[in-house]
């Protein structure tokens, strides 16, 4: 999957030509901005929604807060009653207010029928109307599935001087809160023309078709009196078709900034959704905007509610992690947080810190006749040390009787429903009663490898000639065996001993040096972990291939096996 957040710096100069400064008049007269909410069960995204609108730097006293809500199957009403409570006297004014649910029978807990759409449309006139009577400048409509993470939002729509205007919300699968074309019938039609705003290619301002989610009004200028969302049609209308219609006829144009990473949004879930399907859609969303640096902030006057963590029927979880890398530990621990993972952080061996003394006593030796098949060099100290802390995992899982682990490198990003996926895994070992000692969740699979299903599974395949080691399950049994070809004595790369040992390795002189190869090895598919970052990615970094070689080993005679090209090999450790 594509990544989707900003990835670049942007000259201030774009800046100020898009959002020119506001002149002294103007500072002294802050325009005043009608924040409306309309929330129906969001308890889940809320927090995050409301953690985005505390932290605008926009001047408080100019915000009125303005939420609707009705029909609630879960906590939303108590949620915003305690948020509403709290913010009462740091905004201009704050009007909350909860309807009796007009459709009692309501089933469907996402999904909106022109009915319910036609509803809520016409919450969003009554908000154009408490704004124009009360005198105020703007309306923001926020919608509880848009998610501010630049505290300038609001600051820098108002700047724009534009009527209709929304930040750029991208999400997951190349959606985002706006339209680029529409039909001449102002349906959605799909195009090409905005994959370089999407891609951040091109930054500015751009006029679309239609904006949505987190959209600005400037409802002072004549042009936007007639805005309305709700149709006066008998019959039932399209989604957006009454703002389509308004606009095209008062000759009004919206337009889309992604002069910042002004935030993100979700997809509208589809009809017969659960709670638990928008919960599955925020983490997801929040472990991508992880791997990107970035994090959804959360209300501060809605704590966290901490689930008890577990360790998906695992024995124990690892995670590898370099003390020199404390920004790659802080976002995997949100990472686990996130995914509710109990997580044992393991200090990686630094091969910085490894010099030929300390390899001799430990009785480590590169195996005889070792060579990188593609640089053609002996082992690195950084490989050293990512085989040193592989094996005290191992030395870990055998010596506290552990049956099952699972270990993480700490340069990796999860797919979607990791936790899904992996009950998956398990429900599908427990059937086949599969006996294992190694399954990769994460590696880099050679294309030429026949990998087959293992028979009645679709998740779990007979694994081939791999790279990396990213993730993987281990049994007991497993480190014992990886324990049991004393690889200190005669060491390659970490990534390189485990297909040697489970007996997929092309090269027989390899293979050779180790004569007992009976890991029983599997992987899932898909992968269940990728590599955060590749080479050439902004924030790639090698701490194995950019790293010293030890001397001793600097006669040692190059080894025929495959291609090990490590310019497009992750960061091993």
């Amino acid at each position: 999957m594509e990544q989707f957040y900003l990835k670049c710096l942007f000259p201030s100069i774009l800046f100020l030509i898009a959002f020119p400064p506001l002149t002294p008049a103007a500072q002294t007269a802050t325009p005043t901005v009608l924040v409306a909410i309309i929330a129906r069960n969001a308890e889940i995204t809320l927090p995050f929604v409301l953690g985005g609108l505390e932290q605008q730097d926009y001047p408080a006293d100019k915000l009125h807060i303005w939420i609707r809500t009705d029909c609630n199957a879960d906590n939303t009403t108590s949620l915003l009653l305690k948020w509403t409570s709290m913010v009462r006297k740091t905004y201009a004014k704050v009007d909350f207010y909860e309807s009796e649910c007009w459709r009692p029978n309501e089933k469907n807990l996402f999904h909106a029928d022109d009915e319910r759409r036609q509803h809520v449309q016409s919450r969003r006139d009554d908000a154009l109307d408490y704004g124009r009577t009360a005198g105020l400048d703007f309306v923001l409509f926020l919608d509880s599935n848009a998610f501010l993470v630049e505290p300038s939002t609001i600051t820098d729509l108002v700047a724009s001087k534009r009527l209709i205007i929304a930040p750029f919300l991208p999400s997951l699968n190349k959606y985002g809160n706006f339209w680029c074309n529409v039909t001449e019938q102002n349906r959605y039609i799909w195009s090409q023309d905005c994959s370089h705003v999407f891609e951040f290619e091109s930054i500015g301002l751009f006029d679309v078709a239609l904006v949505h989610s987190a959209v600005l009004i400037d409802i002072k200028f004549p042009e936007t009196a007639r805005i309305r969302f709700a149709s006066d049609l008998t019959v039932p209308s399209r989604r957006h078709q009454k703002l389509l219609l308004e606009t095209s006829r008062a000759g009004l144009k919206m337009t889309l900034t992604n002069v910042k990473q002004y935030g993100y949004c979700l997809p509208s879930l589809p009809a017969g959704s659960v709670f638990q399907n928008q919960a599955d859609a925020v983490r997801n969303l929040q472990l991508e905007i992880l791997v990107g640096g970035g994090e959804l902030p959360r209300s501060r006057h809605i704590p966290l509610e901490h689930e008890d963590l577990d360790t998906l029927d695992f024995d124990h979880i690892y995670l590898i992690n370099l003390d020199r890398r404390p920004e790659r530990r802080v976002r995997l621990e949100k990472s686990f947080s996130v995914l509710g993972l109990e997580v044992e952080r393991i200090q990686a061996v630094d091969g910085r810190n490894l010099d030929l003394d300390f390899l001799k006593g430990m009785g480590v030796k590169m195996l005889d006749g070792y060579s990188d098949p593609y640089r053609h060099r002996p082992m690195t100290m950084g490989e050293y040390g990512c085989f040193l802390s592989h094996y005290a995992i191992w030395r870990d899982v055998v010596d506290k009787g552990y049956e099952k682990v699972l270990i993480f490198e700490d340069d990796i990003r999860f797919e979607h429903f990791f936790r899904q996926r992996m009950a998956t895994i398990w429900r599908d070992i427990a059937r086949l009663n599969l006996d294992w000692d190694l399954i990769y969740l994460g590696r880099k699979r050679l294309v030429d490898e026949s990998e087959p299903f293992v028979r009645k599974s679709r998740a779990l395949v007979h694994v081939g000639y791999s790279y990396w080691t990213l993730s993987y399950m281990l049994s007991n049994a497993g480190a014992q065996k990886l324990l049991k070809g004393e690889p200190l004595m005669k060491m390659i790369p970490v990534d390189e001993y485990l297909p040697v040992m489970f007996n997929r390795h092309p090269n027989d002189t390899w293979n050779a040096a180790f004569p007992e190869r009976d890991v029983v090895a599997f992987s899932v598919y898909p992968l269940l972990v990728y590599p955060s970052h590749y080479t050439g990615d902004v924030g790639y970094i090698s701490d194995t291939e950019q790293s010293e070689v030890p001397l001793m080993d600097a006669e040692s005679s190059i080894a025929p096996g495959g291609d090990r090209s490590k310019d497009s090999v992750h960061d091993e450790l």
